[in-house]
C-alpha cells in the first residue's frame, strides 16, 4: 500500500507541475536547449487547454530566410489555441537558411524529445510546417525521418537542384505531404513545385498540391488561411506505430569512409551483374519476333533483372549521398556527391530499358512497339552518357584536377 501511495503522490505532483505549465501558457515563451554541446533557441506555445490526460499534437515550425521561429509561432498561435495543439518554432543556426547537419535532423529530434519530456505530446502526431527555406528543409527532414514525423505541410518551397531531389532516397515511409504555393511566387516557380510533386508521387508519396491564384511568395498576410488549410491536412494523419528515429553519422573517420566505399562498390557490382544477365537474355531474343510465350518469359526475366539493378544503383546513390555529408575534404565530398548523381542517372537508364522490355508484352501493333522500344533505347543511351560524364567529373574531382 505504501508503494501505491507513493506512486499516487508522484502522479499528483506531476499533474500539479503540468498545471503550473498550463497556467503559464497561452503566451509565447522563448526557450533554450542544449543540442550536441550547443545552446539552441526556440519559441514555444502551449495552449491552456492542453491537458495531461489527453496527449496533444505538436507542430514544429521551420522559418524562412532572414526570420526566426517567433515569426511563425506568432502566426499559428490563435489556431493552436483554438484547436489545442502545441507549437515549437526553432531558430536555424544561420538565420539565412537551414543546413544539415547543423540544424537537423538531430537538433529537431532533440527539441521534440525535450518537449515530450515536459508536456503531454502525442508522439504519433508530431508534424512539420515550413515556409520558404524552412519549407525546403521540412521536405528534406520528411525524407530523412519519414518514420518519426507523421506528416508535413509546406508553403512557398520546393526542391530545385538534383542534389535536393536525392533526399527522396532516404525515405523509409511514404509520408503524407501538402504543398501550398502561389502562382506568382518569384522564388519557387510552378515548374519547380510541379517537378517536386511529380518526383514524390512517382515514388508513391501521397502529395496534395494547392496552387493559390494571384498569390506570391509572401506568407504573412495570408498566414491565417494558409495555416488553417495546412492544419486541416496535418491533423488527418497519424503514425500507425511508435515513431522511429534514423540516426546519421557525420563524423567522417577513415573507417566510416572505407565502409561507405565498400558498400557502394558491392552495390555497383550487383547492378553490373544484373546488366550482364540482362544482356544474356537480350541474346536470346535475337531473331525472335514479337509475341509468343518464349519471348514473354524472357521479357519478364529482363524486367526483374533491370528492377534489381535499378534498386542497387539507387541504394548506392543514397550511400554515396550520405558519405558526401561526412566531414571530408572538399574534393572527396564532391566526389561522393557526383557519384550519387551518376548512379541515379544509371538507375533511370535501367528504368528506361525496363520499359523497353515491358513493351514486348504489349498488344499494340509491331510498328508501334518498335518505335516505342527505340525511343526507350535512345533515352537509356542518353542517360548513360550523362552518367559517364558525371563519373568522369567525379574522378577528376578526386584527383584534384577539377575545381
Amino acid at each position: 500500500m505504501l508503494t501505491n501511495g507513493r506512486n499516487l503522490v508522484w502522479v499528483f505532483l506531476a499533474l500539479l507541475l503540468f498545471s503550473a505549465h498550463a497556467r503559464a501558457a497561452d503566451k509565447i515563451s522563448k526557450e533554450t536547449l542544449d543540442s550536441h554541446g550547443k545552446k539552441r533557441t526556440y519559441y514555444l506555445f502551449v495552449p491552456g487547454s492542453v491537458s495531461a490526460a489527453t496527449p496533444a499534437p505538436l507542430v514544429v515550425l521551420l522559418h524562412g530566410s532572414g526570420r526566426n521561429g517567433l515569426s511563425l509561432v506568432e502566426k499559428w498561435k490563435d489556431l493552436a489555441g483554438a484547436e489545442g495543439f502545441i507549437l515549437a518554432g526553432p531558430d536555424a543556426s544561420d538565420p539565412q537558411g537551414w543546413r544539415t547537419p547543423e540544424d537537423g535532423p538531430d537538433f529537431i529530434r532533440d527539441l521534440v524529445e525535450v518537449l515530450r519530456a515536459k508536456y503531454p505530446v502525442n508522439a504519433r502526431r508530431v508534424y512539420l510546417f515550413g515556409h520558404s527555406a524552412g519549407a525546403v528543409f521540412a521536405l528534406d527532414l520528411s525524407m530523412m525521418e519519414s518514420e518519426y514525423f507523421a506528416a508535413a505541410a509546406v508553403h512557398a518551397g520546393a526542391w530545385r537542384g538534383e542534389e535536393e531531389f536525392s533526399f527522396i532516397d532516404y525515405a523509409k515511409r511514404q509520408m503524407p505531404l501538402a504543398i501550398f504555393v502561389g502562382d506568382r511566387d518569384q522564388y519557387f516557380p510552378l515548374g519547380s513545385v510541379k517537378a517536386t510533386e511529380a518526383a514524390l508521387k512517382g515514388r508513391g508519396f501521397p502529395v496534395e498540391l494547392t496552387i493559390m491564384k494571384g498569390h506570391d511568395h509572401w506568407y504573412y498576410d495570408l498566414a491565417p488561411e494558409i495555416n488553417r488549410n495546412a492544419w486541416a491536412f496535418l491533423k488527418r494523419h497519424e503514425l500507425n506505430e511508435e515513431p522511429r528515429y534514423e540516426t546519421y553519422n557525420y563524423t567522417g573517420s577513415p573507417d566510416e569512409v572505407n565502409a561507405a566505399v565498400k558498400e557502394i562498390n558491392a552495390l555497383s557490382l550487383k547492378s553490373n551483374d544484373s546488366l550482364q544477365l540482362f544482356n544474356a537474355k537480350e541474346e536470346e531474343l535475337r531473331g525472335k519476333g514479337y509475341g509468343g510465350e518464349g519471348v514473354a518469359a524472357v521479357a519478364r526475366a529482363q524486367m526483374g533483372l533491370l528492377k534489381e539493378g535499378a534498386d542497387a544503383l539507387r541504394a548506392a546513390a543514397l550511400r554515396a549521398e550520405q558519405a558526401s555529408k561526412l566531414k571530408l575534404k572538399r574534393n572527396d565530398s564532391q566526389y561522393f556527391s557526383l557519384f550519387a548523381q551518376s548512379a541515379r542517372k544509371r538507375a533511370e537508364a535501367f528504368d528506361a530499358m525496363r520499359e523497353r522490355a515491358e513493351l514486348l508484352l504489349s498488344d499494340e501493333p509491331p510498328n508501334t512497339v518498335t518505335a516505342k522500344m527505340n525511343e526507350a533505347s535512345v533515352r537509356a543511351e542518353r542517360l548513360n552518357q550523362e552518367a559517364n560524364e558525371l563519373e568522369q567529373k567525379a574522378e577528376r574531382m578526386r584527383a584534384g584536377q577539377d575545381h
